[in-house]
């Protein structure tokens, strides 16, 4: 494999599911990468672990993301592809790198709040049972109390006078109070139930890339932050300690962001409003059928609004810009149905798939293949992983081998 001197790296999560927004976002532009990059893929099932999921289900992800993978176009005589479990010194490095990341840096993550807060979000949807009374009770409980905090605070920050002698039973007291405000503040309902890996997902993050030494990632928008942090942590790091770690950039593109079949939220199998890449033709038919569009377009003579359909949007990836001018005329007109408009999808998304569903049945046929592949992944990342950690523990006086300079 040829190296060329920029090195990318980028992971997905084992969802078991593959579906075409992970496929449009990240795979298809991985494949393009690695014809020109040294390309690192990894499957970060350590990633999996922070929120709730199934340890007998997992290696099965795992397998899936993989296959999946390959069969989409990642070609490992050409990029790297590896199990994020399978190189320990993700989990190490991780835990280096939190003894320079601030406590603040990491409440700032928006994403940490939102995946925290979606227990709480769907107890308040359900409709039957005692979830939603409870998550209700527990809001107006959580603000009573820090309204009386922060009434009981009140004369302590009247009396406290910044230009006199500091009184320290004062401070104290107000240094708690606002420390116990704090925390109801920014931690909140939902919140203080997530795993504190939730909470050190982004350093974990941090480390999958800087292990590697990657200077370019391919994500979308949304994962700016977490590369702000990552480039904090390096820049912490390297000022410290010294210059190991080298600045990471998001590789410029589009990375679409892909809705779901519901035309509201980002396509999700959590969510079940998915196309997987590997589904069958009839279940993309079936799932298509019953998809979101316009909600203005009630009898197929009425106008529709192309501009604001979920379904149309997709046209875009899958169909031809003549066809799309089509189908876009006809709509407004009304000549053409959202079933019509969804019936020409569906065919082309499943013309789109067939050579992956069929490099997937190759695989599922001959598992050894994806297993090798992996394998050969793990020795590669090993190798270079080992030589950062060992870089990091000389600067850091860890290891057995400070222990033995310490002789000379």
């Amino acid at each position: 494999m040829t190296q060329p001197t920029e090195r990318v790296f980028s992971g997905i999560q084992p969802t078991g599911d593959i579906h075409i927004g992970n496929y449009l976002g990240a795979i298809k532009k991985w494949v393009e990468i690695s014809e020109r990059y040294d390309s690192i893929f990894c499957i970060v099932d350590d990633h999996a672990i922070t929120v709730d999921y199934n340890p007998a289900k997992l290696p099965r992800m795992v397998f899936e993301a993989a296959l999946t993978g390959m069969a989409c176009g990642l070609d490992p005589q050409k990029c790297t592809l590896f199990v994020q479990s399978h190189v320990p010194e993700h989990v190490e490095l991780t835990w280096l790198f939190n003894t320079v990341t601030p406590l603040g840096s990491l409440f700032r993550m928006t994403q940490f709040k939102e995946k925290s807060r979606n227990a709480l979000y769907k107890a308040i949807a359900k409709k039957e049972g005692e979830a939603q009374s409870s998550a209700l009770y527990q809001i107006k409980s959580l603000g009573d109390a820090t309204v009386k905090q922060l009434t009981a605070l009140q004369p302590d920050l009247t009396a406290l006078e910044p230009e006199g002698q500091p009184d320290e039973a004062l401070i104290a007291r107000i240094n708690d109070g606002l420390g116990g405000l704090m925390q109801k503040l920014q931690v909140g309902l939902g919140v203080s139930e997530a795993s504190a890996a939730l909470f050190d997902y982004p350093v974990l993050q941090a480390a999958d890339i800087l292990l590697y030494k990657a200077t370019l990632v391919p994500v979308g928008e949304d994962q700016e932050q977490h590369l702000e942090l990552c480039r904090e942590v390096a820049e912490r790091f390297n000022r410290k300690f010294g210059d190991v770690f080298p600045q990471v950039h998001r590789i410029p593109g589009e990375a679409p962001r892909i809705l779901g079949l519901d035309g509201k939220q980002k396509m999700s199998k959590s969510l079940d409003n998915h196309i997987g890449v590997l589904d069958e033709p009839k279940v993309i038919q079936k799932k298509l059928a019953s998809a979101f569009t316009d909600p203005q377009r009630i009898r197929r003579s009425d106008p529709g609004r192309p501009e604001i359909c979920n379904i149309f949007s997709l046209h875009r990836y899958f169909t031809t810009e003549g066809k799309r001018e089509e189908l876009e005329q006809g709509c407004r007109a009304g000549t053409i149905g959202c079933f019509d408009c969804k019936k020409e999808l569906a065919g082309n998304i499943i013309t789109a798939f067939e050579p992956i569903r069929n490099r997937a049945d190759t695989f599922r046929q001959n598992p050894q293949l994806v297993i090798d592949a992996l394998e050969a992944g793990r020795a590669r990342s090993s190798e270079i992983a080992s030589q950062t950690i060992g870089e990091v523990h000389q600067l850091l006086g860890l290891g057995r081998r400070a222990l033995g300079q310490m002789q000379k």
